[in-house]
């Protein structure tokens, strides 16, 4: 088991992971058009070449990309180990929340086939993984607090300290 965790990656290689991951997927989708990208879902052409679709599907895009530059740059600067697991934690939710609607628009058994064929549940996947990489990591260890000495204890004369003995 030992040999295990050591394989897994640390806060900062997976926030690296994910956002980077983030960042590709969203950077295909503006590198092959977002009409030509959606097309596989099997989008209707009237709304695929709609322009407030197209609008609508560039920021979806570009706020997955952004999102993936603010996860890099969480697991490359945090440092505090108690606040890398409730990052982890939140992460869990937010990839949750996104699972979510993912499931519910997908060609599936739970979706209302918003989305059809196989790709889409393609989403689905990628968000699990997602959730399992920041669920391994919202349960670690965190380092012990340091003993700080307790503040100088004062007497009532005259604001002397008290003997400790």
């Amino acid at each position: 088991m030992r040999s295990l965790q050591q394989r897994l990656p640390g806060f900062k290689a997976t926030c690296i992971l994910v956002g980077v991951l983030d960042m590709l997927f969203a950077g295909s989708m503006f590198a092959q058009g977002i009409v030509n990208g959606m097309a596989q879902f099997k989008v209707p052409s009237g709304v695929l070449t709609a322009p407030h679709y197209i609008d609508a599907m560039f920021f979806v895009f570009l706020h997955m990309f952004m999102i993936g530059i603010l996860i890099i740059l969480i697991g490359v600067l945090a440092e505090d180990p108690a606040k890398k697991v409730w990052v982890a934690r939140v992460l869990v939710v937010v990839h949750a929340v996104y699972a979510y609607f993912d499931i519910q628009s997908s060609d599936n058994y739970f979706g209302n086939a918003l989305y059809q064929g196989p790709a889409s549940v393609i989403p689905v996947y990628i968000d699990l993984f997602y959730i399992l990489l920041f669920l391994r990591l919202s349960f670690a260890k965190t380092a012990p607090k340091p003993v700080t000495e307790p503040a100088a204890v004062t007497t009532k004369r005259k604001g002397k300290p008290a003997r400790l003995s």
